[in-house]
């Protein structure tokens, strides 16, 4: 039977999103007792780009998909995982870093096809996600990279790390998210924060839904993988 990895990092009170933002998770928790009886039911405030989230192309266009208009299917199925590691702080990842771990791939008997999920591992988020460094200090991939995952005709893009490399320090602009302009301009979906990737084989079943939200640009999601034993 196939085995569950949960591959969406526990969000608590203060867990940090994006510093476009700086909010960090807050939760209003009511309750009332009655006797032996209990009740309880939260609320809860944070940006939509916190922890594990599928984003679409709105975050970027004007005009683009909302979320809602990105179906299930398109974030569901089978996943290759190029495994990036070891990447340091900061570091620029590009096509030279995804040929070396295509070539890992190729190593372990598989490879990207056309309609594949790709999944970028770097450990990054299973170091840092949540904390105040996570953004500023993560990795990110050039424009070229985000080029070359685009040629290889996936239909969602996975990863552990914050790929916009402008946006990690302040005083960004729109037109620097050139990243997320070359991936959700193809209408690919991405799904960002994931963990656990070290826990993945080459290839397995992918699974990112998301919350229903209408006429916005992202949405949180709860991702996992179904690995064969």
């Amino acid at each position: 039977m196939p085995r569950i990895v949960d591959l969406s990092p526990k969000v608590s009170q203060g867990f940090m999103g994006p510093p476009s933002t700086n909010v960090g998770v807050q939760f209003e928790v009511r309750t009332k007792r009655n006797g032996p009886a209990y009740w309880q039911s939260a609320q809860v405030f944070m940006s939509l780009h916190t922890g594990c989230h599928v984003e679409s192309a709105l975050h970027c266009f004007e005009h683009g998909e909302s979320i809602d208009q990105v179906s299930l299917e398109r974030v569901i199925g089978s996943a290759v995982v190029l495994d990036l590691t070891p990447v340091s702080e900061r570091a620029l990842i590009d096509v030279s870093d995804l040929e070396r771990a295509h070539k890992r791939l190729a190593e372990q008997h598989e490879s990207i096809k056309a309609g594949d999920i790709i999944v970028l591992r770097t450990d990054w988020a299973q170091r840092a996600i949540g904390t105040p460094t996570y953004f500023p200090q993560s990795p990110s991939l050039t424009q070229n990279a985000a080029h070359w995952l685009v040629e290889k005709q996936p239909k969602c893009i996975g990863c552990d790390f914050f790929e916009e490399p402008a946006a990690r320090d302040p005083g960004w602009t729109a037109d620097q998210f050139v990243v997320h302009q070359v991936i959700l301009g193809a209408n690919i979906p991405l799904v960002e924060g994931l963990v656990n990737l070290v826990q993945l084989p080459p290839r397995c079943q992918f699974f990112a839904p998301f919350y229903h939200y209408a006429g916005i640009d992202s949405a949180p999601a709860r991702a996992f993988a179904l690995v064969e034993e």
